[in-house]
């Protein structure tokens, strides 16, 4: 992969006039910090940082040329955008030192066609990234996970990934995927009719209906009083 470079220009103001005037120009207002580093103010051009981050991925390496001549290693470490253009409105960057071990979150990628699903097993993936703790040169672009040989009612938790250059600081209790067992509705219909038509059998027949009363005759009307 090519070279990701990044160029900036330190800023000497800061606040939220200062902020808005550099995005009239089309400059983002960043931030540099790290380790051991004095956080530092510039701006990056909005064509630049759409291009890169565009086909950046979460954790890529890039060059931070500064206009005062320095050049330092940073990752993506956040961003703000507006919340109705969906522009990038501001950028931090953190410095990394390559003899160093950084903590990053890495995406997960499930790979392979898992058998419990030709049984009616549905594919539910609880989580979509863990914490991992290597050197910058040894940052994966993603972790594959194979699934293939999952069964319908299994799952895989972060226990399950195999480990290379990098120490995972998620909990390895938690659940990365699992295969949903669905069960057959007709099946449990046909399991629980024995038992229901027995039950019936069993109930007491009901006492019949009591017949209605008669109903009472009307008194006869009484005679006039001659």
């Amino acid at each position: 992969m090519a070279e990701l470079i990044l160029n900036a220009e330190v800023r000497n103001k800061v606040g939220k006039e200062d902020a808005k005037k550099l995005r009239v120009k089309e400059l983002i207002p960043t931030v540099v910090y790290g380790k051991d580093v004095t956080p530092l103010h510039c701006a990056i051009s909005k064509l630049q940082i759409d291009k890169l981050l565009r086909k950046a991925n979460r954790n890529a390496l890039i060059t931070l040329k500064l206009s005062n001549d320095e050049s330092k290693v940073v990752i993506v470490r956040d961003f703000q955008k507006h919340p109705i253009s969906h522009e990038y409105v501001h950028l931090d960057l953190q410095a990394v030192n390559m003899s160093h071990p950084i903590k990053v979150d890495v995406d997960l990628e499930f790979v392979g066609s898992p058998i419990g699903k030709k049984v009616g097993g549905v594919f539910n993936s609880m989580c979509k990234k863990v914490k991992i703790e290597c050197l910058p040169s040894k940052i994966p672009d993603v972790i594959k996970l194979n699934i293939d040989n999952l069964d319908a009612g299994q799952s895989l938790h972060v226990s399950d990934i195999a480990t290379g250059d990098f120490k995972i600081i998620t909990s390895p209790k938690i659940a990365l995927c699992q295969i949903s067992q669905i069960k057959d509705e007709a099946a449990e219909v046909a399991a629980a009719a024995p038992g229901a038509v027995a039950a019936v059998a069993a109930a007491p027949a009901a006492a019949p209906t009591a017949k209605a009363a008669p109903a009472a005759k009307a008194a006869p009307a009484a005679k006039k009083a001659k």
